[in-house]
């Protein structure tokens, strides 16, 4: 894509990518989002940090946009991603959009969802390219550049704590009952959970967001688990239900108490990664942060 000039109509789906764009002060360029309630903990969606920002914004939908809801904002501009909004085999494309007149950024780490062939695991620097990609679009690099900068230097504080440290065996959790839906090695949470001292039980898949088993769970027997917070069942009721399922009241990680608690928009990529990193960590290894 090119740009003659900065989008003024821009349109953003989901939480972490509405996030990305106002981490950068876009929200003056913003005609609306959708997804943002939907996809954040009950009762605080937004974290602090963005909420003012976010209020400038119409909020569209707690949805996923429909072709019609996108098309009545008349908007030049949409950063989504494939299965975060974009849909292959419908006009929810980046082709069936151009057609509008809308150009689209798609979220790095959703395109593992059409792409095939063989990719390496997913980092973080397929968040820091969504961001320097912002950047240039709608001419923010120095604000761009400013992001990527303090979320490397804090992931490199940690880094240099947990470094030749014994990687700790992590469970992502983000729902299911029958069968658990989990990170993999094309997800974001399975670069933070590297970055943090960890190994991802389900990290060598190459694949994204995808339901696993049980007793893959329980053969791994994790030593600290993740619990990705949005929406319901609470991350509360997450937590009930693996304190009492026969299948998983066992493991390691629910005997000695290491859950930790992740929001949604820290564990899918977005400007929070960074501090996702140091709070994995600290969880992880604690007497490493310990002065």
């Amino acid at each position: 894509m090119t740009f003659a000039a900065a989008p003024t109509r821009a349109v953003s789906n989901d939480i972490n990518s509405t996030e990305d764009m106002l981490a950068l002060g876009l929200q003056h360029a913003m005609v609306g989002d959708f997804g943002v309630d939907g996809d954040g903990p009950v009762g605080h969606p937004v974290p602090a940090q963005y909420l003012h920002a976010f209020h400038q914004v119409r909020d569209v939908s707690a949805h996923y946009f429909t072709l019609e809801q996108l098309i009545a904002l008349r908007p030049d501009f949409l950063f989504a991603g494939w299965n975060y909004g974009l849909q292959a085999g419908t006009r929810l494309t980046p082709a069936g959009l151009a057609q509008f007149g809308i150009k689209t950024l798609a979220l790095s780490e959703s395109c593992a969802h059409v792409q095939s062939g063989r990719r390496p695991l997913l980092s973080l620097v397929d968040t820091y390219k969504d961001i320097t990609n912002l950047g240039k679009i709608f001419n923010v690099q120095a604000r761009a550049t400013k992001l990527v900068d303090t979320m490397r230097a804090e992931v490199s504080y940690v880094q240099r704590h947990v470094s030749g440290r014994r990687l700790v065996r992590v469970f992502d959790y983000d729902s299911g009952t029958a069968a658990p839906f989990s990170g993999e090695g094309l997800a974001t949470v399975n670069a933070i959970i590297h970055l943090a001292g960890g190994r991802n039980i389900f990290g060598r898949q190459l694949t994204s967001w995808e339901d696993v088993s049980w007793e893959q769970v329980v053969k791994a027997q994790p030593q600290c688990i993740i619990i990705n917070n949005y929406g319901t069942p609470t991350a509360t009721q997450k937590l009930h239900f693996l304190e009492t399922n026969p299948a998983t009241e066992r493991l390691p990680a629910i005997k000695h108490h290491c859950v930790i608690t992740l929001a949604y928009d820290e564990v899918t990529p977005g400007p929070r990664n960074a501090e996702a990193v140091l709070a994995l960590a600290k969880t992880l290894h604690p007497t490493a942060f310990r002065r």
